[in-house]
């Protein structure tokens, strides 16, 4: 469907300009602001409205210049300043600024009721008093988009930059994006995600834009995985460079598509990609299955995940910070969960069920104190914390002293410290053990795709080859060349690795090999598309797919029935078609991906054969 921009809503109030005047204008300011005409939509097309809009728009910008100027000075959590226009006749343009501050939630609201102050404050100085102005912080449109609230990110649409270290453009770019998709696949979009940089909170002027799109096709019947794969990506990339060009931004827009058959299948696999995915992605369009899935994995009932682990372990330091200001009972019970909670998250990270509290520290001494890896101080350090709560429980203490809640404290800070240190050094383990895995996969996938086009490879030569024969060859991207190489140079030296790029490096392959795969197939399916032949029946009414694939045939009786029967058959060597057998789709793509490409000829017994099946007045049609 075409993209096609909404109706103007008519005005019929009197036809008369309006000017929004100063009410506060400071000395210094000579000259009223530009008024904003708001004329009867009546009275104006609406390509004049737009083109009004921006040229008084374009007249505000130098009256801000001197407030973003000063306010990018005394304020350095500023990402993006724009002009919204006026929501409406007789109302007033507002200047949106966007924050990006750091800490916990309430350390971040906190500081942008601090950072906000000061903005008005400048505001007043610099700008007119009719401009009002709106400060957001980053967590602000996550949250409402979290919850379902996605209206916020219109304002990245409709505003006018002044300023942007990058998290405009992208933010307008994919709501654009997003609203083409909808707008084609509404039905079938099971989400829309936002990740990358911009959902880490690194994004710049040149970051590109990440996103993942899933689409429901549990009712598709009529299409194998891989056409309506490829007929997806093409549709959505296409509509990515008209997003770009819309939005006037130079980001790259990468949206990997996924068919909601395939994440299912990859959920229940537990693949790191889709993790990553679930992890750090952030809906801006959602029906309902996304949110589920990301609490699902932070509360580890995937399966244990790192997300999972992650979780246990920092859990204690967040409870030590607050068991400093909580009475003595709670304190003590505070202190026992600090300390077994991250104690069992290490264990975890070494693929140790979590155990019961009590059997922690013989855990800790069998896996940890036996090989080296932690001192026994630590597990008896453990085991005291335990027996101060077990005596609470049973009344052995009735009163803990400011001393002891101190020494527990003490205690359990310090038991935190070493556990830290050894999650590190299990990182560092788990860090050589994931490019190990990140390198076998990558040189799987470079030699499968290697085999697809007849080249065998060896481990000494597969990355030269998969150069020569598939990159140069433009059968698979030249970002996937310089992945891989930054793998084989991990695989090298893993010291100047980290796990973040570990797990970025496996999503970028994973992707990119996908989209390999992908290519080479396309190009292999042109070859092999020849051996495809339609023919109709039943006075034209019915279409039947036939395919013949050297000694076995496929057929699909009924193209336009859902339900229609899919049939396999031996060729024999005079042409015809003999031993009927039911078949699915799932076999017909199994035999696609195998099938080499050998001529099949068509004999006299292959059209009487077919004729059988169908209707003595089969047609075979050209070119269908």
């Amino acid at each position: 469907m075409p993209y096609t921009k909404g109706k103007s809503k008519k005005d019929d109030d009197k036809s008369n300009e309006q000017y929004i005047q100063p009410s506060n204008v400071q000395p210094f300011q000579q000259v009223p602001p530009p008024p904003i005409s708001l004329e009867p939509t009546s009275q104006k097309k609406p390509e004049d409205q737009i083109k009004a809009l921006r040229e008084q728009i374009e007249a505000l910008k130098p009256i801000c210049e001197k407030f973003k100027t000063e306010a990018l000075k005394e304020v350095k959590q500023i990402q993006g300043i724009a002009i919204l226009p006026p929501p409406g006749p007789g109302e007033s343009p507002n200047l949106l600024v966007l924050l990006s501050v750091e800490g916990t939630t309430e350390e971040k609201f906190k500081k942008k009721d601090e950072l906000e102050k000061k903005l008005k404050e400048l505001a007043s100085r610099h700008l007119p008093g009719n401009i009002g102005l709106k400060v957001i912080i980053l967590d602000e449109i996550w949250d409402m988009c979290f919850t379902g609230k996605y209206d916020i990110l219109k304002l990245f649409v409709i505003g006018f930059p002044i300023y942007d270290a990058g998290w405009l453009g992208a933010l307008r770019l994919a709501e654009l994006h997003k609203s083409m998709v909808l707008k084609e696949l509404e039905n079938y979009v099971v989400c829309y995600v936002l990740a990358g940089s911009l959902v880490k909170g690194r994004a710049t002027e040149s970051s590109d834009v990440d996103t993942f799109v899933v689409i429901d096709d549990t009712d598709v019947t009529r299409m194998t995985a891989g056409e309506l794969r490829a007929r997806l990506r093409a549709m959505i990339w296409g509509l990515s460079e008209q997003a770009a060009i819309a939005a006037g931004v130079k980001n790259k827009l990468n949206t990997q598509v996924y068919i909601l058959s395939e994440m299912w299948d990859a959920i229940r696999s537990a693949n790191a990609v889709i993790f990553t995915f679930l992890r750090d992605g952030i809906p801006l369009y959602d029906k309902g299955l996304f949110q589920p899935w990301k609490r699902l994995l932070r509360q580890g009932k995937i399966i244990p995940t790192p997300e999972a682990v992650e979780t246990y372990i920092k859990s204690g330091k967040q409870i030590l910070n607050s068991t400093k200001n909580k009475l003595k009972e709670i304190a003590s019970e505070d202190f026992f969960w600090a300390c077994v909670t991250p104690s069992q998250g290490v264990l975890m990270l070494i693929g140790i069920p979590p155990p019961d509290p009590k059997e922690t520290p013989q855990k800790l001494r069998e896996h940890f104190v036996k090989t080296g890896l932690l001192e026994d101080k630590w597990p008896t350090v453990l085991e005291k914390i335990l027996q101060i709560r077990k005596d609470i429980e049973h009344g052995k203490i009735k009163d803990v002293t400011a001393k002891q809640v101190e020494e527990a404290f003490n205690d359990a800070e310090e038991y935190l410290k070493r556990l830290d240190q050894l999650a590190k050094d299990l990182e560092i383990k788990e860090i050589r053990k994931k490019v190990s895995e990140l390198y076998e996969k990558a040189l799987s996938d470079i030699q499968t795709a290697l085999s697809f086009v007849g080249v065998k490879s060896t481990e000494e030569n597969a990355l030269e080859l998969f150069k020569t024969n598939l990159v140069e060859k433009k059968l698979a991207p030249a970002k996937f060349l310089e992945v891989l190489e930054r793998i084989y140079e991990l695989k090298k030296d893993p010291k100047n690795a980290n796990l973040f790029e570990v797990d970025t490096l496996y999503f970028r392959e994973e992707a990119l090999a996908k989209d390999t795969f992908d290519l080479i197939r396309v190009e292999k399916g042109k070859k092999i598309e020849k051996f495809k032949i339609s023919a109709t029946y039943a006075n034209k009414k019915k279409k039947a797919d036939i395919w013949l694939l050297t000694d076995v045939a496929y057929v699909v009786k009924d193209t336009t029935d859902p339900k229609t029967p899919i049939l396999k058959y031996v060729i024999d060597k005079n042409g015809e078609l003999g031993n009927e057998q039911q078949s699915t789709l799932k076999e017909l793509n199994a035999a696609l991906e195998k099938f080499g490409g050998s001529p099949t000829p068509i004999t006299k017994h292959t059209i009487e054969s077919l004729k059988k099946i169908l209707a003595e007045d089969l047609q075979i049609v050209i070119g269908a």
